[in-house]
């Protein structure tokens, strides 16, 4: 059986892509005030779906500018071995990553389908040791820096899983957001996770008549 799995909010505590963007910004006075000046048009633009490939990508080109591809690469990389390390306001949910643990012991496959640069969460769930495969947003070189290619988000997380060979259902979605209702209507068991209130006002808007609220 497959058993698919949303990242940032889902298995992590918070968004992974906004804190490593966040991360290289600070680090240079240059990328830290042109991130301060886009922001109040780039944040906008990110929390409505039909602009947010084209805000994360102005964000995203000033983080990245400069970077080559194995540049992008160990970026990511350092990015994930401070999670590791405890040295960032990331964590792992302690019951969605017990939930995946559950799925290995019964011989289910795990994806992971994310908006995340499939890059960054791929630095991410390398350390876990388990064969998970990672599908997430892809990201092209323009003008010295990076931005969205592929956005992996809504309809498109089903897509990619379509594309990698798993067919249009799969036996379980995990995710906290309405965003995924594409992912969970292909579900069998969709389940919609967070703080319990918050899951079950969530549950009651999707209306799936096979879906169930879990309080992580």
């Amino acid at each position: 059986m497959l058993a698919v799995f949303d990242l940032d909010g889902t298995l992590l505590d918070s968004d992974s892509t906004a804190l490593w963007l966040w991360d290289r910004a600070r680090r240079s006075l240059p990328r830290l005030l042109a991130t301060l000046l886009v922001s109040p048009v780039a944040i906008p633009m990110v929390i409505a779906p039909r602009t947010r490939r084209t805000g994360a990508s102005i964000l995203l080109w000033i983080a990245t500018v400069g970077l080559d591809e194995r540049g992008l690469q160990d970026s990511c990389a350092a990015f994930a071995s401070r999670f590791q390390a405890g040295a960032l306001p990331l964590r792992w949910r302690r019951q969605g990553v017990q939930t995946l643990e559950g799925h290995f012991a019964r011989g289910d496959e795990v994806v992971v389908v994310t908006a995340a640069p499939t890059v960054l969460a791929q630095a991410l769930i390398t350390p876990l040791g388990r064969p998970i495969v990672v599908l997430g947003t892809s990201l092209k070189r323009q003008a010295g820096g990076w931005v969205a290619d592929v956005h992996c988000r809504h309809q498109r997380k089903c897509q990619a899983l379509a594309e990698a060979g798993h067919g249009p259902r799969w036996a379980y979605a995990y995710t906290d957001s309405l965003d995924d209702l594409p992912l969970l209507r292909g579900a069998d068991a969709p389940m919609i996770v967070g703080c319990g209130k918050a899951a079950k006002r969530r549950l009651g808007r999707a209306r799936l008549p096979n879906g169930r609220a879990m309080a992580w």
